[in-house]
């Protein structure tokens, strides 16, 4: 295939490629031929010929009705970045437990581009929310997650960032806050709140756990504050299974027939969120 196509002078094929990819996100995880085109800027010939390449060594998949997804493939490989393989470390059962318990949803977090990413995510029925889940992007400065991993960025990076002063006077706010408590809490616009504490996991980079309410609950009326003994007892509970995830994750890979030890499973510090 020529390095420089119509349109596209000078882009490589692995630069077309990749465009093609990075066209799929969260809110358009299945996308046609013609979309595909459109959001990756290449022609529609380049784009077709570039997916069945793709489809072929199962970068992509498509479905009954024509319509392109990511292919396990990627997954695959993600899961070897040192910072994101929450997943492969068997970490779920943590995060599962973790939100039956609360009844509240739990997200694993880690820096990117100026967001919090969300790396995986849990609800209390051990699915993930619509819209939302693992590539989730999150503004640093808008979420408990985003502001736990600020903690760990030092000054001069923070005013590196997009903020208004507003917005840095209250992460700075924030940020002497959790060096007081340990933790973060953040109210969004629609009254919930979302808390979060650091994973500290030798070798690897800032990570953050959080626990919110799930979006269906979160779409209704605004939820009353959570009384602070309630507070106590989640931000407690969240610390726990952060050290928790923090072991598993700096714990080299087990060889074949290795037993894990069991997952977190206390039973103290359980949460009673009823209102």
């Amino acid at each position: 295939m020529a390095a420089a196509e119509n349109g596209n002078p000078g882009k490589s094929v692995i630069h077309r490629a990749f465009a093609v990819l990075m066209s799929f996100d969260v809110a358009h995880r299945y996308l046609t031929l013609s979309q595909l085109s459109r959001r990756s800027g290449l022609p529609v010939a380049t784009t077709f010929r570039l997916l069945n390449h793709l489809e072929v060594i199962d970068v992509v998949e498509r479905d009954t009705a024509g319509r392109y997804s990511i292919g396990p493939r990627v997954w695959e490989l993600g899961i070897l970045a040192p910072t994101h393989d929450v997943t492969g470390k068997g970490t779920r059962p943590l995060l599962v437990r973790l939100a039956a318990r609360t009844g509240m949803m739990v997200r694993v977090f880690a820096y990117k581009s100026h967001s919090a990413l969300c790396l995986e995510e849990v609800l209390a029925n051990g699915a993930s929310s619509s819209g939302g889940g693992p590539g989730l992007a999150l503004p640093l400065a808008d979420s408990a997650a985003g502001r736990v991993l600020l903690v760990r960025m030092a000054p001069a990076a923070r005013k590196s960032l997009p903020l208004t002063r507003v917005q840095f006077d209250q992460v700075e706010e924030g940020i002497a806050a959790y060096g007081r408590q340990g933790w973060v809490r953040f109210v969004r616009s629609d009254g919930q709140a979302e808390y979060a504490v650091a994973i500290d996991a030798e070798g690897r980079p800032p990570m953050a756990l959080s626990v919110s309410q799930p979006p269906t609950r979160a779409a209704g009326a605004k939820a009353d504050p959570l009384p602070a003994a309630a507070v106590k007892s989640l931000v407690s509970e969240l610390q726990s299974v952060a050290h928790a995830l923090a072991t598993a994750l700096a714990r080299p890979v087990d060889p074949p027939g290795h037993a894990s030890p069991p997952p977190y499973d206390s039973e103290e510090n359980t949460v009673d969120h009823e209102q």
